[in-house]
């Protein structure tokens, strides 16, 4: 049995300035895609399910990148190209990809569709083809056209990837040994969400997972998936969506339990608020300071490298340079090549005069004055730490980096976040490592390329009406 891998992994935020070139992708092609833990998330999951049946495994391409703007049209035809020439001419019995599902391709909005249609086109209509999807991934008809089963992550923040994998495997694997016949049942709600409304570990969301893990137990139903979409990507396709494949025999069953699912989620549609406590930048910063518990941990959620924003908004630091309330401040990471190359050619415990970031949205920089303090290089990003005003303290990197997700990462500095009165992260929903390191964690509405308040966001190509931006929407199955 010869099964065939790959991986396409992109979350475009199609509201980040600039775009997105094949070099901002890490890339592996046939036999290396085994070798390498830097492309894909599901990928490994993928390929130890296949290993532990004695597949023989055709690794054809991965290619992946953090979330950033609007993909160029030629990265995504190079890496197309690569997996429909690694598949022509092999003898395949099966397909299993992992794809992230929300990617914006300059020129084609449904990058993943047009993606499996080659894929398709490339080893038949009799082979099936199955793949791993992000929860956040925006599902359009001609992925489901072309896909003979799906698996989604059922965890935000996502630490369930590996088994996600593994269970796209499974449903491949059942398939191609004339076990079962699959079908996917889908449905489309006129829904936006961000993920900082829909964490896993909080109600709504972890009473509608229990319910997919309840589907997946009725007959004929294989694998039962919520997906939320991305609502920082003004794409025709915006929605939430119910998706369940399972026995193709039984059609109408799996399109029921889509149906039932479906109409679950949209019930709930007003009980979906933010999951960490939520003020404008300047309250949330009072916040901070009314509590007894430290450190308190401040999301900055106007300005997600993980979401695709461009990581260099200084708007909430340019508000804790203005206070002397805050006590010990730790702000990480603001991405900026200029003002860390001074850093860089500066020796520890001299003084820098930076122009730091931008504040949004005019993108003007802030002019801030700091006592060099270290340099930190890691394999995926090189960084500096600078001290403002004793007291306040900035990572400032040379691209943009998602490393600081890790409170490992701060503590390279010989910092202890624990000691620290106020952490500020450039981030959305925290990790599990950092919701453990938090004795109160508080989100800052910023603004920014990921800004929290969808309302206000300049949507212009997505289907309307749409549920919160129009209030009166309605929906049946």
């Amino acid at each position: 049995m010869k099964i065939a891998v790959g991986t396409m992994s992109h979350e475009t935020n199609t509201f980040a300035k600039g775009s997105t070139g094949l070099g901002a992708f890490s890339t592996a092609i046939d036999t290396d895609l085994l070798k390498t833990d830097n492309v894909g998330r599901s990928l490994g999951g993928i390929v130890e399910k296949l290993e532990q049946n004695g597949v023989e495994i055709v690794p054809t391409i991965g290619a992946s990148a953090l979330p950033s703007a609007t993909v160029e049209r030629e990265a995504f035809e190079w890496v197309k190209q690569r997996l429909v020439d690694r598949l022509d001419g092999e003898d395949i019995d099966g397909v299993c990809l992992d794809l992230h599902g929300s990617m914006f391709v300059e020129g084609e909005p449904d990058p993943e569709g047009n993606l499996l249609l080659a894929v398709r086109d490339a080893v038949g209509s009799d082979v099936p083809i199955t793949s791993a999807l992000d929860m956040h991934a925006t599902i359009t008809g001609r992925m489901v056209e072309q896909l003979d089963g799906i698996a989604g992550y059922r965890t935000a923040p996502h630490t369930d990837v590996y088994e996600t994998g593994a269970r796209a495997a499974n449903l491949l694997l059942a398939a191609v040994r004339g076990k079962v016949s699959l079908a996917i049942g889908w449905n489309r709600l006129p829904m936006i969400l961000s993920g900082e409304q829909s964490e896993s570990e909080a109600e709504p969301m972890r009473t509608l997972i229990g319910l997919l893990r309840e589907a997946d137990k009725i007959d004929g139903i294989y694998d039962a998936n919520y997906f939320l979409g991305f609502p920082w990507a003004d794409t025709p396709h915006m929605g939430c969506h119910s998706l369940v494949t399972g026995d193709a025999s039984g059609s109408a069953i799996v399109d029921e339990t889509a149906a039932d699912l479906a109409r679950e989620f949209w019930q709930r549609r007003h009980g979906f608020a933010f999951t960490t406590e939520a003020h404008k930048p300047s309250t949330a910063l009072n916040e901070a300071i009314k509590t007894n518990v430290r450190p308190v941990v401040i999301a900055d959620t106007g300005d997600i490298p993980g979401a695709g924003a461009s990581e260099n908004a200084t708007n909430l630091l340019s508000e804790i340079l203005n206070r002397t309330d805050l006590g010990t401040t730790l702000i990480a990471v603001i991405a900026d090549a200029d003002s860390y190359d001074t850093c860089c050619t500066a020796s520890v415990g001299t003084t820098v005069s930076l122009s730091i970031g931008r504040v949004y949205p005019d993108r003007s920089p802030l002019e801030v004055t700091g006592t060099l303090v270290r340099h930190l290089n890691t394999d995926a990003v090189r960084t500096v730490l600078i001290s403002i005003d004793d007291g306040t303290d900035v990572v400032i990197s040379d691209r943009r980096t998602n490393v600081h997700r890790d409170p490992e990462f701060v503590r390279r500095f010989e910092i202890e976040p624990t000691e620290r009165d106020v952490v500020v992260l450039k981030s959305g929903y925290l990790s599990p490592a950092w919701k453990e390191v938090a004795a109160k964690r508080l989100f800052a509405l910023t603004p920014g390329e990921t800004n929290q308040r969808l309302t206000e966001l300049p949507y212009e190509r997505i289907p309307r009406p749409i549920f919160p931006l129009d209030s009166d929407t309605t929906w049946s199955s």
